[in-house]
């Protein structure tokens, strides 16, 4: 039994299978498709029975047989030989026609389950996704959950979706196997236990293998990422030799682990039926003439029967180890569909700003990521609104981790947040502090899109940020001023650039509190104290926090936090928060 809150493979699924029913309308037609090929192919595969006793008059008729001898007199045909072979080719043509609907549909199924999942796992990464976790997982895992298993999961709609209409394609043929020779059937059963046992053995070596794909994949996505974020540290460092090496070994891993995974997926399918057909050469050579005590016609419309429900389990073990390999990632399977515990999400924008405040209080602070090594322990700090306040210290002293605290991105594991000497929810942080990084993040887009972001607001609001932040006249020398597209980590801009540009996206946000993390680190003096004071001036009526190794920022000042590598403060820097809130 699964532990509480957890989900085996196997429930996981048909959780899933559950979840894609009810989503995707679509889905469901298919299913129901699949036994219209059912019919057909019952239907088609029954003439073999009065095909084969036409030439036989002796023969006492089975049921389906006179059942279709009522049929063609009602529609006035002749019970003949050529009635039922054009009958068998006019519904072998509908069944082929419906089939090939089937395919297309399943498969369109599974590119709107691909779509619509690798869209829901990056809103929910983007927006829901506790910061703790994104902190714990490689960038491997997102960029797999969102694309490979995203994929797998779309495949395994059409995989399961093929396996159906196989499952019931091999069954209605071996009924009327059955119907048409006992002896045919319980041959033809023997035969498929055989296979059975190796198509088994197969699988388990394919699943072995899947599941070092899975995990080859992930690592080698994620070395592709950090090689291209790490560049110019790579070419600086003369490594490039090194990297490339190291991706290619996984790449050709991850490769030959794909090409045996198919090379079975294709030996369940081809082996069987080989063996089958090898059987038939043997045992319907022409040196065994007379020797078969069967009529040629019976022999003839038993293999076709026969053919059939192979050429149906073939189809069926192909979808099904295609289906088993893709319900290897059934770990992801329901962070698929539900995601992950979520946080609340950030206000969008255009939401209502927050209510004002006149003090934000840290009170016996205690966070770690692992739950015996915390990085801010017994914190306590007021931050006041009007002030600028500074926090410093070494690295690893959790500076940065405050500052996930502070927007609200990660829980503390003890202690309060007060504002105004009231808990206050991480939502409601979220909608009142904006954080800029020393190494901004810019887009692929251009000047206005990377200070908006989905806001809307008009050139006169842009410039004047642009102008707290001395980048006004910088960005009307651009080419096309605002509308100028900017590359990839807005390379045409210089690093002191990039972090004036994203201060004035954040100021935009007419933040409460302003977080900034050596944000102003590569600008020169001149301009760096030019930039502070107007930023100090614009945000007079908020709080200002600067996270910093520079003294010249620090002493600007109101109060300094300065945080020891235990992550608590020290002595020096104490504040009367905790005094004040016992």
């Amino acid at each position: 039994m699964s532990a509480p809150g957890k989900t085996s493979g196997g429930q996981a699924v048909l959780l899933f299978m559950a979840h894609v029913l009810r989503r995707f309308p679509l889905a469901r037609w298919a299913v129901l498709l699949t036994f219209v090929l059912l019919v057909l192919e019952y239907v088609g595969i029954s003439l073999m029975i009065p095909l084969a006793s036409a030439n036989n008059p002796d023969a006492h008729p089975s049921k389906v047989a006179e059942l279709w001898n009522e049929v063609v007199r009602a529609v006035g045909l002749p019970p003949t030989i050529m009635t039922w072979v054009w009958l068998f080719l006019l519904l072998l043509t509908l069944r082929s026609a419906a089939g090939y609907l089937h395919v297309l549909l399943t498969t369109f199924v599974a590119k709107q389950v691909h779509r619509q999942l690798s869209e829901d796992v990056f809103r929910r990464v983007l927006i829901d996704e506790p910061m703790a976790s994104v902190y714990k997982r490689s960038i491997g895992h997102y960029v797999s959950l969102a694309g490979d298993d995203t994929f797998r999961a779309g495949s395994l709609i059409h995989s399961g979706l093929l396996m159906l209409a196989g499952a019931c394609s091999a069954g209605a043929g071996l009924v009327l196997l059955y119907l048409f020779s006992p002896l045919m059937f319980w041959a033809t059963m023997g035969f498929l236990g055989v296979s059975a046992v190796l198509v088994g053995l197969c699988l388990k070596q394919m699943l072995r293998l899947n599941r070092r794909s899975v995990d080859l994949s992930r690592e080698a996505g994620t070395g592709f990422l950090e090689a291209l974020n790490s560049l110019r540290s790579i070419r600086s460092m003369d490594c490039e030799p090194f990297v490339h090496a190291t991706y290619r070994d996984q790449m050709r891993r991850y490769t030959r682990l794909l090409f045996e995974i198919d090379a079975f997926k294709a030996g369940i399918r081809a082996v069987p039926g080989l063996v089958a057909l090898l059987t038939g050469v043997i045992g319907l050579a022409p040196w065994w003439a007379g020797q078969v005590p069967l009529a040629s016609e019976t022999v003839f419309a038993g293999t076709t029967i026969i053919i059939r429900v192979f050429v149906s389990l073939g189809a069926l073990m192909t979808a099904g180890g295609t289906f088993l390999v893709d319900a290897r990632a059934a770990k992801d399977l329901r962070e698929l569909i539900e995601g992950p515990g979520q946080t609340p999400r950030a206000s969008g924008p255009g939401a209502p700003l927050a209510a004002p405040f006149d003090e934000l209080a840290l009170v016996g602070l205690r966070y770690g990521y692992l739950a015996d090594m915390p990085v801010l322990r017994d914190l306590s700090f007021d931050f006041r609104r009007g002030c600028t306040h500074a926090i410093i210290g070494p690295s690893g002293s959790g500076k940065s981790t405050l500052a996930d605290v502070l927007l609200g991105m990660v829980e503390p594991d003890e202690g309060r947040i007060l504002l105004d000497k009231r808990a206050v929810a991480a939502a409601d942080l979220r909608q009142r502090v904006v954080l800029v990084e020393q190494q901004p993040r810019i887009f692929s887009a251009s000047v206005r899109d990377n200070l908006c972001l989905g806001l809307t607001l008009d050139d006169h609001a842009l410039n004047e940020a642009l102008q707290t932040v001395d980048m006004l006249e910088v960005v009307q020398g651009l080419p096309a001023g605002l509308d100028t597209p900017l590359d990839y980590q807005g390379s045409n801009l210089s690093g002191g650039q990039r972090q004036r540009l994203s201060i004035a996206r954040a100021l935009l946000r007419q933040p409460q509190i302003l977080i900034l993390d050596e944000a102003t680190s590569a600008l020169d003096p001149t301009t760096r104290d030019t930039v502070v004071a107007r930023i100090k001036q614009r945000l007079h009526d908020g709080v200002l926090v600067f996270i910093t190794h520079d003294e010249t920022i620090a002493a600007l000042a109101d109060t300094v936090l300065a945080l020891s590598p235990s992550g608590a403060e020290t002595p020096a820097a104490k504040s009367t928060a905790e005094a004040a809130h016992d």
